[in-house]
């Protein structure tokens, strides 16, 4: 348990910004003057240092309601019937790939269904809470890879709630929770 505490602080401060490796992409170049300029791209969601995956069979999410507690390894969630969608992802302005499942498929075992408010928690505490019926209307989708690969902490990752443009949610980003933790009735 002392391992998964320090996990949550570090993953924590970096999904605060807080942290900083150094590790940023570069470029230079040459003024007509020729005074070099390095022009620094930090990591589109904030966070500039890594933090190893999650390990096979690893527990990466809890959803609790009226039926019990579930917990869901990145394995168990990709089982629920995965299907790829490319999105022009707000918070990056730019079309990306993920694969998800639709979030019901985590509600309803759980006894999450309408009019149940639920709250979605990520692992720095940012909460969002509406009805289980808001998020399946809405489209809500679980990812769990971008581009064919692991969602990486400093992404959103490892879980984290997205919606495809055409969805009713979409444009409703308070609900697109990050580096989702657990899900529970209210």
């Amino acid at each position: 348990m002392v391992l998964l505490g320090s996990f949550l602080v570090v993953a924590t401060a970096l999904l605060a910004g807080s942290c900083s490796s150094g590790n940023e992409d570069s470029s230079s170049s040459t003024t007509s003057a020729g005074d070099k300029v390095t022009t620094t791209t930090k990591n589109p969601y904030g966070a500039d240092i890594e933090v190893d995956p999650p390990a096979p069979g690893e527990s990466v999410l809890t959803v609790t309601g009226p039926a019990g507690e579930k917990t869901y390894s990145l394995e168990q969630i990709e089982a629920l019937g995965p299907q790829t969608v490319t999105i022009n992802e707000p918070f990056v302005n730019k079309k990306q790939t993920f694969t998800a499942v639709p979030l019901e498929a985590l509600l309803t075992p759980s006894g999450l269904t309408g009019s149940q408010m639920i709250d979605t928690t990520a692992i720095n505490e940012y909460e969002y809470s509406n009805t289980a019926q808001s998020f399946v209307d809405g489209g809500a989708l679980l990812a769990y890879e971008l581009n064919g690969k692991p969602i990486p902490y400093d992404q959103g990752g490892p879980v984290r709630i997205i919606f495809a443009d055409d969805a009713p949610g979409a444009s409703n980003l308070d609900a697109w929770n990050w580096s989702l933790n657990s899900i529970s009735a209210q």
